[in-house]
């Protein structure tokens, strides 16, 4: 075992496991953010609605509670991020993660109105990473306090609080904008929502990532 890069792990892991979240900076240069930023805006016209409107627990933990937006399908330019041996090593050493691995990724679509309820992300994200495709994209909802809540619990949370949830606990989280970081926040464990979009349009890249 390689004990001295273990020790070099601990304190981010620790950290990770305390705050839920990352930024890692420097990861995009400009040429590559505006490759993905035009990728996505070229294949708007693949948009799947991702639309329900009830609250539901899933098999492998995660929760969902109403939603409506678009995914856009990755193009060239987001697959080769997604499998970025220089991303997963900096979310690695971020994270403390020693065995995360890829998933994929895809362009988030919201439009005027869009929103998505607090959810957690299915268990193949144990570290979701978000991008800004948009100026002044709103930050999104952030329950750290209700790290690793039971479904059950979060559907009690949704009918005292509502699928916005404000108050004590309840906290934002922003995705940076075109200086070249990237957010990282451990998506399946932290519920997290984004509120009604007032912007005509909104774009978010999301990668999964998954702990083996």
């Amino acid at each position: 075992m390689d004990t001295e890069a273990l020790a070099e792990r601990l304190p981010a892991r620790a950290t990770w496991e305390e705050t839920g979240t990352a930024l890692l900076p420097g990861v995009l240069t400009p040429d590559r953010f505006q490759a993905l930023a035009s990728e996505a805006h070229g294949r708007l016209d693949l948009v799947t609605p991702h639309v329900h409107d009830h609250t539901s627990s899933h098999r492998d933990g995660s929760f969902a509670s109403p939603v409506h937006c678009g995914f856009i399908p990755p193009g060239p330019v987001l697959e080769a991020l997604a499998y970025d041996k220089i991303l997963l090593a900096r979310l690695r050493e971020a994270t403390g993660i020693a065995r995360l691995v890829p998933r994929g990724g895809a362009v988030v679509l919201y439009r005027e109105g869009d929103f998505q309820g607090i959810h957690t992300d299915s268990v193949k994200s144990t570290v979701t990473v978000g991008i800004a495709l948009t100026e002044d994209l709103p930050a999104m909802g952030w329950a750290p306090h209700l790290r690793n809540a039971h479904p059950d619990y979060l559907g009690e949370v949704v009918a005292e609080h509502g699928i916005f949830p404000e108050g004590d606990g309840f906290t934002t989280l922003a995705h940076p904008y075109g200086d070249g970081s990237v957010r990282a926040f451990a998506g399946y464990h932290v519920p997290h929502w984004r509120p009604r979009l007032t912007l005509p349009m909104g774009l978010l890249v999301t990668m999964s990532f998954m702990d083996l």
